[in-house]
């Protein structure tokens, strides 16, 4: 008689895999591991991609408008800071608009760091008029007074 298929060995190293699974996609899905690394990621960013992220805080938008094949959004969503609505994915979709949200965890990290990463309150007026000069067509901040929470479970 052989080796059975399924055993206590199997099972566990099931579970285990099974495990780190969710964990994997729990850290992705919330960015955790992106915003504990926040501190030394942020002076590595290219400047484009910090000032979306500046922009999005400074306007108090967790989330914002744009084309799925956005190269600057794909950046973001690929470092796992922006995420794109459940079944959304730019696959043959070059035209197709969607929301990104900043990930939660990210999203906390940031603002508790607004002294350290964005300008003063003072320049923020400056810095908001060059950034929607800058990304206007490309990028739409959703400030919270504009709509609802995407995942209300998350907020």
């Amino acid at each position: 008689m052989g080796k059975p298929l399924w055993d206590a060995q199997r099972h566990g190293e099931y579970v285990r895999q099974r495990d780190e699974a969710i964990e994997r996609r729990t850290d992705q899905r919330e960015g955790t591991s992106v915003a504990r690394e926040i501190d030394a990621t942020w002076g590595t960013l290219p400047a484009d991609e910090r000032q979306v992220l500046e922009y999005l805080v400074l306007s108090d938008a967790r989330s914002c408008i744009g084309q799925c094949a956005d190269p600057l959004l794909s950046r973001l969503v690929a470092r796992g800071m922006l995420s794109w609505p459940p079944g959304v994915r730019p696959v043959l979709a070059d035209d197709l608009v969607t929301a990104f949200q900043v990930v939660p965890a990210l999203w906390t990290a940031l603002r508790a760091r607004r002294d350290e990463f964005f300008p003063t309150e003072g320049e923020k007026s400056r810095v908001l008029d060059d950034a929607a000069r800058h990304f206007g067509k490309r990028v739409t901040p959703i400030t919270s007074s504009d709509a609802t929470d995407p995942n209300p479970l998350q907020a």
